[in-house]
């Protein structure tokens, strides 16, 4: 078993596999017990030009997983040969070609129908498949969690890096399947006392159910992996804005002082929890002025502060959203530090990607940003990145050193959201990307996805509902958007958060129409924390019905969402729950599209055969259960 057996990786060194040479280098292994997990440091030295390849491993105690990224080091007082072709996980499986092999896995973000869709593909022997996202953000069209599944076993990878991975499995005419990940591209030479480090990659081996497999994953991600704050997953943000500039702009005074102000106010009526400040506080505005990361002076005459204390004298976080990382011509970063910027094209002007690989440069943005969540009184960092950076490393890197920029900017990335979270322990990050394209295994150990997508709008929950059921295969909480005040429309939208656009500087809004709706949102809540059911095949077909369960089994409760398409015919489905126990008595209670309950008392095997009925096409459904309480 890795790490005692053969290394589960391998590289190219000056033209020779590392499997040809790797047992001929010194090696040493070192081991620390904790009470989760064990964990090794196995190091190879070559004594000839002084590279040192070394893997830092963890294996779990709580579940079969290990996870582990290799660091590289010139050791030696000369530039390392060429090294390349880095492939932190390189296995082959003994999948017997008279079994079927299926690549479980869900599509990433693209901002169209099909992102988080769940995609099953059949593995035949003679046939491979490559995977990589698009641009360098790492979900952008392509995930980076997937399962691979032979019967009633398989394994789960998840990588790790927050760039251009790429990933194949090939399987040959015998049947076994040869599983590779890396970065796309690695073909460089390191100077001296230089040290890269890999993709990060998680392997979770299972066997029996694929429901629960998934679900042992999640548990995983909760347990080992997802921020948490005061020992608990953190507490996603409720929040209603108005910013709305995909729907006709923002009400003029929405970006203003006494716009917030009042939308704090409305805020902590409709009993949210977050002010959300969206993009358009700045000077220029969205989105040609990233780069001038200061108040507009007219509209924000004594900066964010005012409004960061009132809503600490509310009981509201305020949330910011900054996109630190594009940098738009003749923006004051532009003009002050071009020094600080990756160009996009060389020939094009000033903008471009900001160099988070430069020391100096992340030096002076981390004090930047340290100072404004400080002085604005910001409870939760927003960090959205509207650029695919791939073109802005590729044309930087020299030819023996391909591959050079994209790593020093993922580690810088990371350097820099580390020091941000360690400086203000009680705020959490959250990471959007063009909405869900920058999730992979390191991105969601620093940050939340609170907008899994920006493809949302105005008369379409099926959509909102695709994106919930493929996404909670894999990653246990996740928020979005919601465009519209409603049953249906909420329950297609919220998961562990919700951020509403909705015009609520309206004097016309429907203030406890949306209050009644924050509030279900909010105690549904608690159960993504729980095992994720699905009840119904995953769909987007008009004449059918989208139906899962939520089971936290550490409280014995949880709770169904329904929801009749518009076409469908049928007004009722019948389900089998999960992770009850039969003999157990429940208080069950219906909610229907108007929030009206019903109360019923079940037993656990009534419950576990339940009939769900929706009278009206177009409506939902929802089902909490509970453990009866005894008098």
């Amino acid at each position: 078993m890795w790490p005692a057996g053969r290394p589960p990786f391998s590289f190219v060194y000056d033209g020779k596999s590392s499997e040809t040479f790797l047992a001929s280098w010194k090696r040493d292994s070192q081991n620390r017990d904790f009470a989760d997990r064990v964990e090794y440091r196995v190091q190879w030295d070559d004594p000839q030009t002084g590279l040192r390849a070394a893997a830092l491993v963890s294996a779990f105690k709580d579940f079969p997983a290990v996870e582990w990224f290799l660091r590289f080091e010139n050791a030696g007082t000369k530039d390392t040969p060429i090294l390349e072709k880095i492939q932190a996980l390189d296995i082959t499986l003994d999948t017997p070609a008279a079994q079927n092999l299926v690549l479980d896995q869900i599509n990433g973000d693209d901002y169209s129908p099909r992102s988080f869709v769940p995609v099953e593909r059949p593995l035949q022997p003679g046939q491979n498949v490559a995977l990589a996202p698009v641009g360098g953000r790492p979900s952008n069209g392509t995930f980076p969690f997937f399962n691979l599944q032979q019967g009633s076993r398989g394994f789960f990878t998840a990588i790790g890096w927050t760039g251009q991975w790429a990933a194949s499995v090939s399987r040959n005419q015998a049947g076994a399947t040869h599983l590779q990940a890396g970065m796309e591209l690695t073909h460089l030479s390191l100077h001296p006392g230089e040290s890269i480090r890999s993709p990060r990659i998680l392997l979770l081996p299972w066997a029996g159910d694929r429901a629960d497999a998934h679900n042992q994953f999640r548990r995983l991600l909760l347990a080992h992996y997802l921020p948490k704050l005061g020992g608990q997953p953190v507490r996603f943000a409720f929040a209603a804005q108005t910013y709305n500039m995909w729907a006709g702009g923002a009400r003029p005074i929405w970006a203003t002082e006494a716009g917030q102000l009042a939308a704090a106010k409305i805020n902590r009526d409709l009993g949210c929890d977050t002010l959300w400040l969206d993009a358009g506080w700045f000077e220029g505005d969205f989105p040609n002025a990233a780069g001038n990361w200061f108040p507009k002076p007219k509209e924000f005459p004594n900066g964010l502060a005012p409004i960061g204390r009132a809503c600490e004298k509310l009981g509201l976080r305020f949330l910011v959203w900054y996109e630190p990382e594009r940098v738009g011509e003749n923006t004051q970063i532009a003009r002050e530090h071009p020094q600080f910027v990756l160009p996009a094209d060389k020939a094009a002007g000033q903008g471009g990607l900001f160099n988070l690989g430069d020391p100096l440069a992340r030096r002076w943005l981390a004090d930047l940003l340290i100072k404004e969540i400080t002085d604005f009184h910001i409870h939760t960092y927003r960090n959205d990145f509207n650029l695919d950076p791939l073109p802005c490393w590729r044309q930087n890197d020299p030819p023996n050193r391909q591959g050079m920029t994209e790593i020093r900017y993922v580690e810088g990335l990371y350097a820099l959201w580390d020091e941000m979270r360690a400086t203000f322990p009680n705020m959490y990050l959250d990471d959007c990307a063009s909405g869900g394209r920058r999730i992979d295994l390191e991105t969601v150990m620093r940050s939340v996805v609170q907008t899994r997508s920006d493809f949302v709008g105005l008369n379409h929950s099926d959509w909102d509902q695709s994106q919930t059921y493929g996404l909670s295969l894999y990653l246990p909480v996740h928020a979005t958007i919601g465009w519209e005040v409603g049953a249906y429309q909420c329950r297609s939208s919220a998961v562990a958060g919700f951020c509403a656009e909705w015009d609520i500087l309206d004097d016309k809004f429907p203030l406890q129409q949306a209050r009644r709706c924050i509030s279900e949102m909010k105690e549904n809540a608690k159960y993504w924390t729980g095992d994720f059911y699905p009840l119904t095949p995953w769909t987007l077909a008009p004449d059918h019905w989208m139906a899962w369960q939520l089971h936290r089994p550490d409280l014995d409760q949880g709770l169904i969402l329904a929801f009749r398409h518009q076409e469908s015919p049928y007004s009722a489905l019948q389900v089998h729950l999960r992770g009850l126990t039969a003999a157990h008595t429940y208080q069950v209670c219906f909610i229907d599209e108007e929030h009206r309950l019903v109360a019923k008392t079940m037993s656990g095997r009534q419950l576990a055969a339940l009939e769900l009925n929706i009278p009206a096409r177009h409506q939902s459904l929802l089902v909490r259960y509970a453990p009866e309480r005894k008098r």
